[in-house]
């Protein structure tokens, strides 16, 4: 087991989905009583990598009645908001997982983690085509959070102006289809049959 806690993010509005993306079924060609929503099949994939997980949630989420949460400080701010109050909460180095990449494979977290750069401040998987990173599966170090406090403080919000400004461990992409966002009632249909 890493040294790591693994942080389900999920605190995002999903106002294009109209409906909780976490609580979306992953697997509907499943018998009833093996199917996993969103939030859990991240969950399920993280914990075998590391010794806890935390679901990262906003405040209206709170009733969905699931242990081991951590109520994201700033709502509406962000994924970068919730990343900091993972970190305060923990005081802990973290790996996350965005819940609407439910085609990230274990592999994918497994490589991530063989690749991490403890002198670096995260270690995310970086598209060298396009030059983006994929901090939807990323480890932020402990270490981070005073950098990321100041630069959230200071008005920053952007993932991709933050790696950009610091130094932090690429990992090469292995197959760009797992980082596919479920935003959309017609993206989440169209993904059914890959969901594993």
């Amino acid at each position: 087991m890493a040294d790591l806690i693994g942080i389900v993010l999920m605190g995002g509005k999903s106002s294009r989905m109209g409906t909780d993306k976490s609580q979306l079924i992953a697997n509907k060609s499943y018998p009833n009583e093996t199917q996993k929503n969103f939030a859990q099949l991240a969950h399920a994939k993280l914990k075998c990598y590391v010794n806890e997980v935390f679901y990262s949630i906003n405040q209206e989420q709170k009733n969905l009645k699931i242990d081991n949460i951590i109520i994201d400080k700033y709502p509406e701010e962000g994924p970068l908001s919730g990343i900091i109050s993972a970190l305060r909460f923990t005081q802990n180095s973290i790996v996350v997982l965005g819940v609407d990449l439910p085609l990230v494979t274990k592999q994918s977290i497994k490589n991530i983690i063989a690749q991490r750069n403890w002198d670096l401040l995260t270690t995310t998987y970086y598209n060298t085509e396009t030059k983006i990173w994929e901090p939807m599966l990323s480890i932020w170090e402990i270490e981070t959070l005073p950098c990321l406090e100041e630069y959230f403080t200071n008005g920053g919000r952007s993932i991709q102006q933050f790696l950009n400004q610091y130094g932090n461990q690429r990992v090469p992409i292995l197959d760009g289809n797992e980082f596919t966002n479920v935003n959309t009632p017609e993206e989440y249909e169209r993904l059914q049959n890959k969901i594993d």
